[in-house]
């Protein structure tokens, strides 16, 4: 296979790197299409056939009979996005139902009747506020596998929100705190962002919050 074709798709499609450098201008602008490219298709969790798909490139920048036909091209990326993509929302849904159901074997995890899961960390003494209080809390918030995309504690300053403008996993667990509670909950995708997930959080998520419930802002009359 040509050099520049290897170089189209950027260093993910390589085997060995060292040694290569870029001399020319061109060199440079091939380099920075295949990372481009390249970008694109991991952000796409696609699973490509890197040989299949450098074939293609060389079939066409060579001008070389293509294996699909160009009438053909549109429905065989139409059904195998769509097939690939149904693929991978069986994977996360079932990956989701296998953590929830090993975690629920650890006796420190409470379950609740809509699904979500949770630990007392620390119990607070305090009342418990209601779904249209506002609260001021800090917390972090990880997906199930332990990278985490939110952190009260790390920007130095707790949030205050107001319960009817949370996720549904929010709206379940932090009633049962008390004020000085600190709660870890482990919230399925139906509880949190679902399937369309919300910026850095990937639709179907498992999401793990701990959560500390510092103060109940609003009023405190008829709290229990």
């Amino acid at each position: 296979m040509k050099y520049i074709f290897g170089m189209l798709i950027g260093v993910c499609c390589f085997t060995q790197t060292q040694g290569q450098k870029l001399k020319t201008a061109n060199d440079s602008l091939s380099y920075a299409l295949g990372q481009d490219i390249g970008a694109s298709l991991k952000k796409m969790e696609i699973p490509l056939e890197k040989d299949k798909f450098l074939l293609a490139i060389s079939h066409i920048l060579e001008g070389k009979k293509q294996l699909i036909p160009e009438e053909k091209r549109g429905e065989v990326l139409n059904s195998g996005l769509e097939r690939v993509e149904k693929e991978r929302i069986a994977a996360k849904k079932k990956a989701s139902e296998e953590f929830f159901a090993k975690n629920k074997k650890n006796p420190k995890i409470v379950e609740t009747k809509e699904g979500l899961q949770y630990e007392v960390l620390t119990e607070g003494s305090g009342i418990r506020p209601k779904l249209d209080d506002r609260i001021l809390v800090h917390y972090t918030g990880k997906v199930y596998n332990g990278e985490t995309f939110d952190d009260s504690y790390k920007r130095g300053e707790p949030l205050e929100l107001n319960l009817q403008g949370v996720i549904e996993g929010w709206k379940i667990g932090i009633p049962l705190m008390r004020e000085g509670a600190k709660y870890r909950f482990y919230i399925p995708y139906n509880l949190g962002y679902g399937e369309r997930g919300s910026g850095p959080i990937p639709a179907f998520s498992t999401l793990i919050f701990d959560v500390e419930l510092i103060d109940i802002k609003s009023t405190k009359e008829d709290a229990v």
